[in-house]
C-alpha cells in the first residue's frame, strides 16, 4: 500500500513558487499591467493639460497639487479594479472589492487633506514669522569708497585715502544725511563687488567713488556720484589744481557741496539736507600735510611698528608746523595707546598724550578726538598705577561725544570704561552704537562679545565672536576657550588658542590640555606656568594664559589697558580668589562705586570693604 500524499505547504520553497506562479498568471489573465500602463498614460495627459490650463487661467498652485495627488491615488484604485474586472474575470462587484477601493479612497483623501491643510498652516505661520522686506535705503544716504591712487609710481595710497577720509568726514556732519563709516566703506577696496551690491550691504542709496592722481606740483581728483538702485551716474567732475593744501581742501569743499546739492535736489527741498560744515586745512605746507596723512594712516592700521613710525611722522609734522592742530590730535592718540602695544620710546606716554591733546585743543577747541584722548589717558593712568580719575576719564569721553556724536571710536572707549567698571547695561549700548555707526568696526564687536560672555549670554557671545572671525578679524581672546570646551567643541578650543599661541607650540599644547583633558592636574599646571613667563611681552597672551592655568597671582604683575577678565564667570575658583579682588582694588573700582553706585553684581561690606560674588 502506497504512502498517503502529503500536500505541499505554502511555507516550503515549492509552495512559495507555486503561489507566486498563480499570482502572476492571475495578473496576466486580468491584464493588470496593461490597465496600469494605460491609466498612467491618461493621467500624464490629464496632468499636462491641467498644468497648461492653470498657467493660462492663473489657477492657484494648490488646485494643481490636489489634482496631481488625486491622479496618484488613482493608481492603486485602477490596479484593484483590473484585478477584479480584467478580461477574463467575473463582472459582478464583490464586497471585498468595494471594501478595498473604499479603504484606498479614504486613505488617499486623508493624505490629500493633511497635505493641503498642513501646507496652508505652514504658509500662514511662515507669513506671520517672516520679517518685513528690508526697506529701500533712503535717498539721503551715501557711502564714500576709497579713491583709487593713480599716481605714476602708485605710492600715494595714503594720500588718496586721506582725501577720501576728508570728504567722508565733511559729509558725515551734514544734517539729515546718513553716511556709511570709513571702516565699512574701506572694506570694499579692491573687493571686485559691483556698486549695487556694495550699496545693499552698506544700506545706502548712493555711492561716491573716484581717483586721485598726484604728480609733481599738480593733483587731479576725479569724483562721481552713482545711484545704486538705477546704477546711473548722478554727477561727475574732474578737478585739476596746483598742489597746495588750500586747493586740496577747496576741491573737497566743492565735492561735498555739489553732492549735498545733488542729493537735496533728488530727495526734495534743499532744507531737508543741511549744508556741510567744511574743515580747514590747518597747515599751509603740503609737506606737513603729507606727513600728517601718512602718520594718521599708520595710526588707523595700528601695529607696534606702525605706531612707532606714526609717532615719528607726526612729531615731524608738529615740529615743522607747531600750529597744525590735527597733527597734534593724532599724535596724542598715538601716544595714548602705544605703551599697551609694547612701545617704550617715551618716558611717560600718558603725560605726553595729555600734553599733545591740550595743545591740539588750544589751537582748535572743537576737536573731539583730542578731548577723548584726555579721557582715555586718565583711565590708562589708573591701569599703570599712576594718579588718574574715573570721573575725569568719563567726563572727557562724554565731552568728546558732545562735540562729535558720530565718532564710533569714542563710543568704544567709553563703553570700555563702563565695562571695566562692571556696568554691562551702560557698556552694551555704547558698543552697539559703535557698531551701528560702523558695522565693520571689529574691535567693537570683540568687546561686545566679551561683555556678553562674561555676563552670561554665551550664545550671543559666541555668535559675535564667530562673526568677527568670519570677517577676518583675529580675535586673540583665550577667554572664549572655556565656553567652547563646555560645548565639547575641541576644534573650536584649538582654533581660539592658535590665534594667541601659534608661535609657542609647547604652551599651546599645555593650554589645550588644560581646557580639554580632565586629567590635566595641578602639577601639570605648575609645570606649564614658566612657559607663560616668557610671553609677558604680550600682556593679553600672558594674562589670559595665567587665568586658564589658574595662576592668578601672576596676573597681578601684568600691565594691561583693560581689566575685564575680572568679570569672567566661568571659573568659580577665580570668582573667589584674592587676586581678583586685588585687581579690583588696583583699578580703584570701589572708590568709584561708593561715589556713583555699585554695579548689580557687587555690593558694599561696611564702609571700607566690598564683595563681588
Amino acid at each position: 500500500m502506497s504512502a498517503a500524499r502529503t500536500p505541499k505547504s505554502a511555507a516550503t520553497p515549492e509552495g512559495r513558487a507555486g503561489f507566486l506562479e498563480r499570482i502572476w498568471e492571475r495578473i496576466k489573465a486580468h491584464k493588470v499591467v496593461q490597465w496600469t500602463l494605460a491609466y498612467l498614460a491618461v493621467a500624464y495627459t490629464l496632468l499636462h493639460g491641467a498644468e497648461m490650463l492653470a498657467n493660462s487661467l492663473t489657477w492657484p498652485h494648490a488646485a494643481l497639487r490636489v489634482f496631481a495627488l488625486l491622479l496618484i491615488l488613482g493608481v492603486p484604485v485602477v490596479i484593484t479594479l483590473s484585478w477584479y474586472h480584467g478580461t477574463y474575470a467575473r463582472q459582478r462587484v464583490s464586497a471585498t472589492e468595494v471594501m478595498i477601493v473604499a479603504i484606498l479612497l479614504a486613505v488617499g483623501g486623508a493624505l490629500v487633506w493633511r497635505d493641503t491643510t498642513t501646507r496652508h498652516a505652514a504658509g500662514q505661520a511662515a507669513a506671520a514669522q517672516a520679517p518685513a522686506a528690508a526697506p529701500q535705503a533712503s535717498a539721503a544716504s551715501i557711502a564714500v569708497l576709497p579713491f583709487a591712487d593713480l599716481s605714476p609710481a602708485g605710492d600715494q595710497g595714503y594720500f588718496s585715502d586721506g582725501v577720501t577720509e576728508e570728504i567722508l568726514n565733511v559729509l558725515a556732519h551734514v544734517s539729515g544725511l546718513k553716511v556709511a563709516s570709513r571702516t565699512s566703506s574701506f572694506q570694499f577696496r579692491n573687493a571686485g563687488v559691483g556698486i549695487p551690491e556694495i550699496a545693499r550691504k552698506l544700506g545706502v542709496r548712493n555711492i561716491l567713488e573716484g581717483s586721485v592722481r598726484k604728480a609733481g606740483d599738480t593733483v587731479r581728483i576725479t569724483a562721481q556720484l552713482v545711484d545704486a538702485v538705477t546704477d546711473k551716474h548722478l554727477w561727475s567732475q574732474d578737478f585739476d589744481r596746483p598742489l597746495t593744501t588750500a586747493n586740496l581742501f577747496g576741491i573737497q569743499d566743492e565735492i561735498a557741496a555739489d553732492i549735498v546739492e545733488r542729493l537735496a535736489a533728488t530727495i526734495g527741498p534743499a532744507a531737508s539736507v543741511g549744508k556741510p560744515t567744511l574743515p580747514q586745512a590747518g597747515t599751509a605746507s603740503v609737506d606737513v600735510y603729507d606727513l600728517y596723512l601718512r602718520g594718521h594712516a599708520l595710526f588707523l592700521a595700528r601695529t607696534r611698528p606702525n605706531l612707532s613710525e606714526a609717532a615719528r611722522l607726526l612729531r615731524q609734522a608738529v615740529e615743522q608746523d607747531p600750529k597744525f592742530a590735527r597733527a597734534w590730535e593724532s599724535l596724542a592718540a598715538v601716544f595714548a595707546i602705544s605703551q599697551f602695544w609694547g612701545l617704550t620710546e617715551e618716558q611717560d606716554y600718558q603725560r605726553a598724550a595729555i600734553q599733545a591733546a591740550d595743545e591740539a585743543l588750544r589751537l582748535d577747541p572743537g576737536l573731539a578726538l583730542a578731548q577723548a584722548v584726555r579721557g582715555l589717558a586718565q583711565a590708562n593712568m589708573i591701569a599703570l598705577g599712576q594718579p588718574g580719575s574715573w570721573e575725569a576719564a568719563l567726563a572727557g569721553l562724554n565731552d568728546a561725544l558732545t562735540r562729535d556724536p558720530q565718532n564710533a571710536t569714542v563710543y568704544m572707549w567709553r563703553g570700555g570704561s563702563y565695562f571695566n567698571l562692571g556696568y554691562p547695561d551702560r557698556a552694551r549700548p555704547d558698543f552697539q552704537r559703535c557698531l551701528d555707526l560702523d558695522p565693520a568696526y571689529e574691535l567693537c564687536r570683540r568687546n561686545l562679545a566679551l561683555l556678553e560672555l562674561y555676563f552670561g549670554h554665551t550664545d550671543a557671545a559666541l555668535r559675535l565672536y564667530e562673526t568677527g572671525m568670519a570677517r577676518g578679524y583675529v580675535n586673540a581672546d583665550v577667554y572664549f576657550g572655556p565656553a567652547a570646551a563646555a560645548r565639547g567643541d575641541r576644534l573650536g578650543v584649538l582654533g581660539i588658542l592658535l590665534q594667541q599661541y601659534r608661535a609657542r607650540p609647547q604652551l599651546l599644547q599645555a593650554l589645550y590640555r588644560a581646557l580639554t583633558d580632565p586629567n590635566f592636574g595641578p602639577a601639570e599646571r605648575r609645570e606649564a606656568v614658566p612657559l607663560l613667563d616668557s610671553a609677558r611681552d604680550d600682556p593679553e597672551a600672558a594674562i589670559g594664559g595665567y587665568w586658564l592655568l589658574k595662576s592668578y597671582d601672576r596676573m597681578l604683575g601684568v600691565v594691561t589697558d583693560s581689566p575685564v577678565v575680572i568679570w569672567a564667570r566661568t571659573d568659580p575658583e577665580w570668582l573667589g580668589s584674592p587676586a581678583r579682588k586685588s585687581l579690583m582694588q588696583r583699578w580703584r573700582m570701589a572708590e568709584y562705586w561708593r561715589a556713583h553706585g555699585f554695579p548689580p553684581q557687587c555690593k558694599p561690606l561696611g564702609s571700607t570693604d566690598f564683595v563681588c560674588p
